[in-house]
């Protein structure tokens, strides 16, 4: 069996077929996982990232988002860093459809 079908055969499994390929205490294993999500919510994008993450994000839209809109950010060293939480917090708030003004006829 070669590297290919390997690959195919793990990438066909369901999680807990995975599990119990890989050991016996599949408790331990979901925790692993588990742990792994929650860290994953600690991820930091630099500006490169986060325009290669988000391909409508250019530097100047950044820059202006910073200025204007309240786009988090934080220095870590001298690169300015953006929480994954916070920015994708961010974006599900400043796109949300703004309500239309009512217009009477009197």
């Amino acid at each position: 069996m070669g590297r290919d079908d390997v690959y195919k055969t793990i990438k066909n499994m369901t999680l807990e077929e995975l599990i119990s390929m890989f050991c016996t205490n599949k408790v331990e294993v979901v925790e692993k996982i588990e742990k792994v999500e929650i860290e994953d919510s600690k991820v930091f994008y630099t500006i490169n990232e986060l325009i290669e993450k988000y391909p409508f994000f250019t530097r100047y839209n950044i820059n202006k988002a910073i200025q204007n809109g309240g786009l988090p950010y934080c220095f870590i060293g001298r690169k300015r860093m953006f929480s994954k939480e916070e920015v994708e917090n961010w974006l599900e708030k400043e796109t949300k459809p703004k309500k239309e003004k009512i217009k009477y006829d009197i």
